[in-house]
């Protein structure tokens, strides 16, 4: 079971990975043939239900053009000196 605060980060990083699919215009057929990945997971990551393996989020970068890096490079929506719980 997730906790609030990692519910908090999913949905945070799926609005981030949505921003970046719509700001280069892709579809989501489109976006699976650069990254091969699944369209279904993609909308999962892309609303908060679902965490991406590593491989995955380097899947996602190459799909979207870009460094890893910038997948993780949003506004987490929590305060790391508090925890997760």
């Amino acid at each position: 079971m997730i906790s609030e605060k990692e519910k908090i980060v999913l949905k945070s990083f799926g609005k981030h990975l949505k921003s970046l699919k719509e700001k280069q215009k892709l579809s989501y057929r489109e976006f699976y043939k650069r990254s091969g990945v699944n369209t279904g997971d993609i909308i999962k990551y892309e609303n908060g239900e679902t965490s991406p393996s590593f491989i995955t989020l380097v899947r996602l970068a190459i799909g979207l053009k870009i460094h890893p890096t910038e997948l993780l490079d949003f506004n987490f929506g929590i305060d790391f000196s508090a925890g997760l719980e």
